[in-house]
């Protein structure tokens, strides 16, 4: 009974919850109420709870009223409301407008990326959540009986993504006040280091990140101190407004810059990108790119404009510039296609200042140096011409045309221009199976450019073509002529029969010239398909060397579940067999097997491959032979991703007794616990020697070797251990160690577990080439409180010290990653 009231439910409901193609669909309700309440229809749910889904939102509640006219829901007792970016409501009354999705609701309870936030009133308008005197704080989800840190303010408001900006703050440390701030900033999705403080090269820096928020936006001020260096400065700024907008800039002293400003806007009438970067830490250039179209998102119909500007500035003379393109501007006008009747029309003009690297090929661009600029316009249109004058009468025109006009001159002082310029005409006249077609084809690409990007290829084509054809099926007939009016001389003849039905094809192609050069190429193709074979031939003769091409043989066997198939080449100026060449692959289930051979009867030799599959284990063989030696290699491989993978490969070669004899053996597997690659070659007894030994071996990635274990009353827990990194081992017989060693941010990292989520991390990690030079570890000791964490390191290979405070929910979790041991979203 229950499941028929839910299906009458949704049969009543769908239609009326549909909004703009997304429907709120019933999962759950015990009980149905339909009310007339004036003229507003009016319908209540029920349950314990009533559950609702609407397109990546969930919603609970007992008590649920939807107001059709209004479009809106009134959820009361027990309510609870996911939005589609997965924060969590929790409320006792909520009221959700369906037509600009904004909600009102009492006493409140968000999570929204692992913060907490609660309050007596909240509402939602344009995607942003405001909360009045709202509490929050990182640390609910850490276990601990009081919040580490939290705060109170006036006005919260979370913004779509990861902002939250809260006015008239008051912080809070284990619930008591401790500063009062007019304005606070987070970035939730933020896992780096706010505060940091350290010793590199025997000298102290400071730096730190501030955030702000005001009306043009929110973002950080960015602070530095060298010491015996001086002071650093810059910020780092997102807009908040319709516009993609990030703004950066840094200076390190004594004169290091740093800076990124982008701003992007897209409308339908409008879109503008702007982009300005530079990075003296790599190159003291700036670059900048800017583009902005009219409109924003064209129609077939519309007028299309464009303003390119692209480019860099050089700041350090010392050093060669880079030889990119420049535009100092670009301007384009593109029209709409006019179409009238079968007429079709469009053009377009491109003008612009470049400079780039010279044409090698252009002796007055040679002159100009290897990098130049100069002033070019580009004006292209293109015209076609459909005509059905009568039945069975078809004419078709079309050209298409590209100048390019530059400011450079040639020796003779005039300027300098390129032309791609293409026509062609077509008639076709059909008469039962016989038909007629005329063509004409004039292209030519001329001219020089002074730029290498754009330089065309010399192209000289002009020719009249006549053709006849005969269709009645199975036969069909072709003959094609022409003239070439750019040579003043005849295109050779070409004839084509053609027999083709169910079953079978035969094809004779001939081509002759018409100028005394006699036949130059005739070729047949003939082809036999009765089910489940296919067998194919074909033979070409080039008369004007008097050879024949190999003679293609090929059949083909259609199997349950595969194929056969053998394809063969002979040639037929004596030199015999050429290539053999057999495949077979079935499959039944989740088994497959596979075969190929191909034999090389000129150089007498011999490849195999087969493979076979069982699921997730497969085996397969190489094998290459020769008179005088034979290669092989077998590969075993088992497993499914993300598990473990494991593969074994035997290869080596046989040539007077077993040669270069390996076993390589690769492992890996991506869980949460452990992530890595381990490959190993290891040499196997030869001929010239026969000793075992591990010729190299790769390994990267980390993984979790036990959990720690918390304290138990006054008994201490014990520490867990993982370790992670880079490592390659090489042998290296001329070395006195005897193998080289290089290791990459590898090592262990030791974890306790304290009360309330408390956490401690040990590590010690290497970069260095070993052995021959002394340890220069990185150690790090990080104290993570989840919501909040200090990192100390140590690096002797730069001879620095620092002191990080990171915030935010599982500040310090240690990541498995092959680039090694990661704290909390910062880069060893």
């Amino acid at each position: 009974m229950r499941g028929l009231l839910y299906l009458c439910l949704l049969c009543l409901l769908l239609p009326a919850l549909a909004q703009e193609g997304r429907v709120l669909k019933v999962v759950s309700a015990e009980r149905l109420e339909l009310r007339e309440e004036g003229e507003e229809e009016v319908y209540v749910l029920v349950g314990n709870p009533v559950r609702l889904e609407r397109e990546g939102e969930r919603i609970e509640a007992r008590r649920v009223v939807y107001n059709r006219t209004r479009r809106k829901l009134y959820l009361m007792e027990g309510v609870r409301y996911q939005d589609r970016e997965g924060r969590r409501i929790e409320a006792e009354e909520l009221q959700l407008d369906l037509e600009d999705e904004s909600f009102d609701a009492l006493e409140v309870r968000i999570e929204a990326k692992g913060l907490l936030l609660t309050g007596p009133l909240c509402q939602r308008a344009a995607g942003a959540i405001l909360l009045q005197k709202g509490y929050a704080t990182p640390c609910a989800g850490c276990g601990q009986e009081v919040p580490d840190y939290a705060f109170r303010a006036e006005e919260v408001v979370l913004y779509p993504g990861d902002r939250v900006v809260a006015r008239k703050v008051t912080l809070l440390f284990q619930e008591k006040p401790l500063l009062e701030l007019p304005v606070l900033l987070l970035f939730l999705s933020e896992r780096r280091p706010r505060l940091e403080v350290g010793q590199d090269e025997g000298r102290v820096y400071f730096k730190a990140a501030l955030p702000y928020a005001g009306e043009l936006g929110l973002g950080f001020t960015l602070l530095h101190y060298y010491q015996g260096r001086g002071y650093g400065f810059g910020f780092d700024h997102f807009g908040v407004g319709e516009a993609k907008e990030r703004y950066f800039f840094l200076h390190t002293p004594p004169d290091t810059f740093q800076y990124r400003g982008e701003y992007g806007l897209k409308r339908p009438e409008f879109a503008l990108g702007v982009l300005l970067e530079r990075d003296d830490t790599r190159e003291k250039l700036s670059r900048f790119r800017l583009e902005a179209l009219l409109p924003g998102t064209p129609k077939p119909t519309d007028w299309r404009y464009a303003l390119r500007l692209e480019g860099f500035l050089d700041h350090d003379p010392a050093t060669p510039p880079p030889r990119t393109l420049k535009r100092l501007p670009e301007l384009e006008a593109q029209g709409p296609p006019l179409q009238e009747g079968p007429f079709r029309l469009q053009a377009g003009l491109l003008l612009g200042y470049y400079e780039a690297e010279t044409n090698p090929l252009n002796r007055s661009a040679r002159a100009l140096g290897p990098y130049a600029g100069a002033g070019r316009a580009l004006f292209s249109h293109s015209e076609s011409l459909t005509l059905t004058p009568w039945q069975g009468g078809r004419f078709s025109a079309e050209n298409a045309f590209r100048g390019y006009y530059y400011t450079t001159a040639n020796p003779d002082g005039e300027l300098e221009r390129q032309v791609d310029w293409t026509s062609r005409a077509s008639f076709r006249q059909a008469l039962g199976g016989f038909s007629l077609e005329a063509g004409y084809l004039r292209s030519v690409q001329e001219g020089e450019s002074p730029f290498r990007f754009d330089a065309l290829p010399q192209r000289r084509t002009h020719q009249a073509t006549l053709g006849l054809g005969f269709q009645e099926r199975p036969l069909a007939l072709a003959l094609k002529g022409g003239r070439d009016l750019e040579k003043g001389a005849y295109l050779p003849l070409e004839a084509e029969a053609r027999l083709q039905d169910r079953g079978y094809s035969l094809a004779l192609y001939h081509k002759r010239g018409l100028l005394g050069e006699g036949p130059l190429e005739t070729r047949l193709e003939g082809s036999l398909t009765p089910y489940p074979f296919s067998l194919r031939a074909s033979l070409r003769f080039d008369h004007v060397r008097a050879l024949f091409d190999p003679l293609l043989l090929q059949g083909a066997l259609a199997l349950a579940g595969g194929s056969l198939n053998l394809t063969h080449r002979h040639g037929l100026n004596g030199e015999g067999a050429l290539t053999t060449a057999f495949s077979l692959n079935l499959r039944e289930g989740q088994e497959a097997y596979a075969l190929q051979a191909q034999r090389d009867w000129t150089k007498n030799t011999l490849a195999l491959q087969g493979q076979a599959l069982w699921g997730p284990e497969s085996l397969a063989l190489q094998l290459a032979l020769d008179p005088a030696r034979a290669n092989y290699t077998l590969t075993f491989r088992s497993g499914l991703a993300p598990g473990p993978l494991w593969e074994a490969a035997l290869l080596g070669k046989i040539q007077e007794g077993f040669r270069d004899t390996n076993l390589r053996l690769s492992a890996s597997t991506f869980t949460p616990e452990v992530g890595f690659r381990l490959q190993a070659n290891l040499h196997l007894p030869e001929v010239e020697d026969g000793a075992v030994y591990l010729k190299d071996l790769t390994f990267s990635g980390g993984a979790e070797l036990w959990d720690p274990m918390p304290p138990e009353g006054e008994a201490p827990g014990l520490p867990g251990l993982a370790f992670s990194g880079g490592l390659s081992y090489a042998r290296a017989p001329s070395r006195p160690e005897g193998y080289t060693l290089f290791l990459r941010n590898f090592g262990p990292t030791f974890t306790f577990l304290g009360r309330e989520n408390t956490k401690l991390h040990l590590s010690a990690l290497l970069t260095q080439d070993l052995p021959g030079t002394p340890l220069k570890p990185k150690f790090i000791v990080t104290l993570d409180r989840c919501c909040w964490a200090f990192r100390f390191t140590v690096d002797a290979a730069k001879g620095s010290v620092s002191l990080a405070f990171l915030y935010g929910g599982e500040a310090a979790g240690v990541l498995l990653s092959e680039e090694g041991i990661r704290l909390g979203g910062t880069t060893p």
